[in-house]
């Protein structure tokens, strides 16, 4: 056989196996068959008085916000589309609560209400979440006692005539209201956030420092969950030692 006709027929034979291995289009035919991406629905029922994040898969002592998966307002359902079948289908995923809780009103801190974290015990809901099905979740309104504040708080009054900024060791302490690091003179208070250890209720503050021109430092104290710390700085000193108001998690 000619060399030619060799290449010539080869040509043929790899153009028809190509042909038959290439996937016909659906052309509809598959419109309606089940698909097993298809995203989950979740129903968060909120039976509470309080605005509630969900968490998905959150560490508590390496906070994500990226994990946030939405808020449900008070006395609201909020329908999500977007979860997506567990990756683990054995052990599935678990969704944290977050109650909002009121820390300070708008009086007490001259700009706005601040709103912080709070959770009641045992309830993350697990579950396997699988494609295409429907899930309804009831968050139930905290009886007295059960909600518990996720971190700590101090609350701070300058009394000098300059702007101070308030850091634990070498970190700025942004204000709750505005996420501002000055505090500015005046009678109001500056709100801050503590970041306390989800396995452990007190923490020892021993580098609390306000800083104008120069660094004055807090006493050392012990910081108890459930605590709110007020202190009076100026210039020169902290007036101590700090008045310490037990929180109620249910003051909305």
């Amino acid at each position: 056989m000619k060399p030619r006709i060799c290449i010539f027929i080869l040509t043929i034979y790899f153009t028809v196996v190509t042909f038959i291995s290439c996937p016909s289009p659906d052309n509809g035919k598959n419109e309606g068959k089940p698909n097993n991406n298809l995203p989950a629905t979740v129903n968060f029922v909120n039976h509470t008085s309080f605005n509630v994040d969900i968490y998905k898969n959150l560490n508590p002592d390496y906070f994500d916000p990226t994990t946030l998966v939405c808020t449900v307002n008070a006395g609201t359902t909020r329908k999500v589309t977007t979860l997506y079948a567990s990756t683990d289908q054995k052990t599935g995923d678990t969704f944290y609560p977050r109650y909002k809780v009121l820390l300070a009103d708008r009086f007490e801190t001259g700009t706005t209400d601040i709103y912080v974290d709070a959770q009641r015990n045992l309830s993350n809901m697990s579950f396997v979440v699988e494609s295409g099905k429907t899930y309804t979740k009831s968050i139930p309104q905290p009886e007295a006692g059960e909600l518990k504040f996720v971190n700590g708080y101090i609350a701070v009054q300058n009394m000098g005539a300059a702007q101070v900024q308030i850091l634990k060791a070498d970190e700025v302490l942004y204000k709750l209201d505005d996420k501002g690091a000055f505090l500015n003179p005046g009678q109001n208070l500056g709100y801050y956030e503590i970041t306390l250890s989800s396995f452990d209720d007190t923490l020892n503050i021993s580098q609390l420092k306000a800083f104008s021109s120069s660094y004055v430092n807090f006493p050392e104290f012990v910081m108890e969950r459930g605590k709110l710390y007020s202190f009076k700085v100026n210039n020169t000193n902290v007036i101590a030692p700090p008045i310490i108001t037990n929180l109620n998690p249910l003051r909305n």
